[in-house]
């Protein structure tokens, strides 16, 4: 956001969109697509738990990119709709 947070910022005000829930998508939506196979966390996961990317990949997806998606998409049509809340 540091590098295009300002030209986001403003273009965001120019059509009426309230930073607060640029904000709040923004936020949600970087977080949601971080399940790479090489991300630490993930192999971390994956070693703690005992099982390979084979066996357990299909669930993190789901975890880390599908329920992330779809919130993020609720919260975009219902900031669109009612404003931030």
């Amino acid at each position: 956001m540091e590098a295009l947070g300002e030209v986001y910022y403003q273009r965001g005000l120019e059509v009426g969109i309230s930073p607060e829930l640029m904000h709040r998508i923004a936020s949600m939506s970087c977080g949601g697509l971080d399940s790479l196979p090489h991300n630490g966390a993930v192999v971390t996961l994956l070693i703690i738990c005992g099982v390979t990317h084979r066996q357990a990949y299909r669930d993190i997806g789901v975890v880390s990119v599908i329920v992330p998606l779809m919130a993020t998409a609720a919260v975009l049509t219902l900031g669109t709709l009612y404003g931030s809340f």
